[in-house]
């Protein structure tokens, strides 16, 4: 167990599972204390439970990051609890459809409101405690789907991802008058247990001989990023976009 937030009240959106889990492993790990964020709820517990064991101090609330009342109440618990709120990670997103011609508004809608429009909900319901601390770390997880695109998923899961690197300059610059750091983290192919069920192995090895350092990453690797940025050690970085990717983004063409 490490010290690099210690003292400090990690919301991580998305935490149940998958890379959110990681980032808010890691955090808990180096003394922060956790809030699970996520609509499945039951997960959330039982991540939470599992943390437990581990010595790091977790809660899991439910919260749905496209509705703005439950972000609200998920924050008004996070600070009855623990008293502060200082890092933000927003890690929740979905993605749904296929080809553009064949996205329904429903569809298109529904990712925005998750990746893009969840940012915007946790955010603003979370810097007015941040500001009156005079201290906050907020970090964005986009994609490198936002840099380019991604071609195993839709396009509405690209715009939405370009949608989060966009939002996180211009909270950088707004939200420096308050001591916030905001920062954008965007992870390439991760093995992951849900895409390990999604995915056969012959894609992810058609995957991995794309990337430069040979391997896919593990939720671990973006986990450490994350502890970068929200940390002390980074108190010097905002508006910035870390690629966590393995070099896969100097390919051409590549499958995210």
């Amino acid at each position: 167990m490490g010290s690099r937030v210690s003292g400090k009240t990690a919301f991580v959106t998305g935490a149940a599972n998958g890379i959110g889990r990681s980032i808010a492993e890691r955090l808990g790990e180096e003394g922060a204390s956790i809030v699970i964020a996520d609509v499945d709820v039951e997960a959330a517990d039982e991540t939470a439970a599992a943390f437990a064991d581990e010595g790091i101090e977790a809660e899991a609330i439910e919260c749905d990051v496209s509705d703005r009342e439950s972000v609200r109440e998920a924050v008004d618990a996070t600070l009855d609890a623990f008293g502060s709120l200082d890092v933000l990670v927003n890690n929740a997103g979905i993605s749904v459809g296929e080809r553009f011609e064949d996205i329904t508004p429903e569809e298109w809608q529904q990712v925005m409101d998750v990746n893009l429009t969840g940012i915007y909900n946790c955010s603003a319901e979370a810097v007015p405690a941040m500001a009156e601390q005079g201290d906050g770390r907020i970090l964005n997880i986009s994609s490198i789907a936002g840099l380019n695109l991604s071609y195993a998923g839709p396009a509405s899961y690209t715009a939405s991802k370009w949608g989060v690197i966009g939002l996180t300059k211009h909270m950088a610059w707004d939200l420096s008058d308050y001591g916030i750091r905001v920062n954008a983290l965007c992870p390439g192919g991760t093995l992951t247990p849900l895409i390990e069920q999604l995915t056969s192995e012959e894609e992810r090895e058609a995957t991995r001989s794309k990337i430069p350092l040979d391997r896919m990453a593990k939720p671990r690797d973006h986990a450490d990023a994350a502890l970068f940025l929200v940390s002390d050690e980074a108190s010097y970085v905002t508006g910035t976009t870390l690629t966590v990717d393995g070099g896969l983004s100097l390919s051409v063409r590549q499958e995210v």
